[in-house]
């Protein structure tokens, strides 16, 4: 009895925070019930729907799935035993309550048109002016099909998703929506931890997200610091840090920093051209320019002209800079050169230019 007490219990923590060797398996909501959930990719929203009510019932069942693992690993009699004994019964009918009370609230839900759910919820309060709550729906459904969406994971169980418009926040038993235009974010807490072997430190930072005019909180966000670069460049507004909190970015993002900071020092290029999206990112528009000013040179491995027309946003020129620098003399990587995405041509700092846009020349 204790040998399989003990054996449920560890098997019920792992199916509700599953480790890697569980989702390898196949051992989580997700996957059990894949057929009957549908596809996250194409209806984000209802497949959410779904499977919050699906994690909903399965959990309650665990505590009575217990006594059915007592049947058929001790027998009928260890069952009796374990029945008669007040803590033992008083298990069982907490056990045979849960799924009752999972099942009235699922019902209630599906009577009112899912109307009440959480995520519906959420939802009809951004269906305004006369739309219903699957308009909404769409428009996340939709923004989620596209691949410039962020996604920041930090544990087994939760994530989220930052679309063009969207916050969404997915836990077990909720997804929380919020959209960008009606919401602010504020640094709210750092924490370090000490989990690699090499007693290097990993930074989690929390953000708040609150409501624009009512201030009301409405969910935080836990991430690692090194992706909070990431998250800041696909949000709308930027995540205030009126606590001076600091941030253990990685090296490629304190060099982003620094790289477009040389480069609003070069002189503007201007055009009439109307600049198309990113190639990098599809979010920003493009607007840098390679134009060399470096002195023509004997040497084999100095910059050449590059006749390309915008293509690239500074922030992704950046990260291509810095990826394809030597990683283990990072001091040197602003003054070397890269190739031009495009076309090869090798450039620096120095040759990258921000374009400005002149409609009357």
């Amino acid at each position: 009895m204790i040998e399989f007490t003990a054996f449920y219990l560890i098997f019920v923590f792992c199916f509700i925070f599953p480790p890697s060797a569980f989702v390898s398996a196949g051992i989580t909501i997700s996957n059990l019930f894949d057929s009957w959930l549908g596809s996250e990719d194409l209806q984000f929203v209802q497949y959410h729907l779904a499977r919050t009510l699906t994690t909903v019932v399965i959990h309650s069942l665990l505590p009575l799935g217990f006594f059915g693992g007592v049947l058929l690993v001790e027998g009928l009699d260890q069952l009796l035993l374990l029945v008669q004994t007040p803590l033992g019964l008083g298990f069982l009918c907490l056990s045979a309550l849960l799924p009752v009370i999972a099942a009235a609230k699922v019902f209630s839900w599906w009577t009112n048109n899912w109307n009440s759910h959480p995520l519906v919820v959420s939802l009809t309060v951004y269906a305004t002016n006369g739309r219903h709550w699957n308009d909404v729906a769409s428009e996340i459904n939709a923004e989620f099909r596209r691949i410039d969406k962020v996604t920041i994971r930090t544990n087994p169980v939760s994530k989220t998703v930052i679309t063009s418009s969207w916050i969404i926040k997915v836990e077990p038993y909720a997804v929380r929506v919020a959209h960008q235009n009606h919401v602010t974010l504020e640094l709210e807490n750092a924490e370090e931890h000490d989990y690699t072997p090499d007693s290097q430190t990993t930074q989690y930072l929390w953000v708040k997200v609150e409501q624009l005019q009512t201030r009301k909180k409405l969910f935080s966000i836990r991430l690692n610091a090194m992706d909070y670069a990431d998250m800041q460049n696909r949000l709308q507004r930027s995540i205030s840090n009126v606590r001076g909190l600091l941030i253990n970015q990685d090296i490629h993002a304190r060099f982003s920093k620094v790289f477009i900071e040389e480069v609003s020092l070069n002189p503007v290029f201007q055009t009439q051209e109307e600049m198309d999206s990113c190639l990098g990112c599809g979010v920003n528009n493009a607007n840098v320019r390679l134009v060399r000013r470096c002195l023509p040179s004997e040497d084999t491995n100095g910059c050449t002209p590059c006749f390309c027309r915008p293509m690239w946003c500074i922030h992704c020129l950046s990260k291509w800079f810095s990826a394809r620098q030597d990683a283990e003399h990072p001091e040197t990587w602003l003054s070397s050169r890269c190739p031009c995405p495009t076309c090869r041509s090798p450039f620096c700092v120095l040759d990258v230019s921000l374009v400005e846009n002149v409609q009357n020349m």
